[in-house]
């Protein structure tokens, strides 16, 4: 299987249903139309998650980082401490994502 893509990978809204804790380590996501590379830094195996444009991941592409709380079951955005109660709508947050 090619680790570009999980079965387990978040799809666009429905990201909230599957444990991320199952997630690839690199996959790409569709998110109202807008497709993201998610990539999980290789100092972890948290639920941790670097979202780039696609095919860009340099520091241009970088819209930021996300991660999930086994705490409170929701995701936070590393730059603004936001929380959310899905994948979609955090990353929606990051710059240059439509609303």
């Amino acid at each position: 299987m090619s680790p570009r893509l999980s079965p387990n990978s978040p799809s666009g809204a429905h990201a909230s249903g599957t444990d991320p804790r199952t997630w690839s380590d690199i996959f790409t996501t569709t998110i109202d139309a807008v497709p993201i590379e998610c990539i999980r830094p290789n100092d972890t195996d948290r639920p941790v998650w670097c979202l780039y444009s696609p095919r860009c991941c340099r520091p241009e592409g970088y819209l930021g980082t996300l991660h999930a709380r086994d705490t409170d079951g929701l995701w936070h955005v590393h730059t603004t401490g936001e929380r959310h109660t899905s994948f979609a709508e955090a990353a929606r947050t990051l710059r240059r994502l439509p609303a």
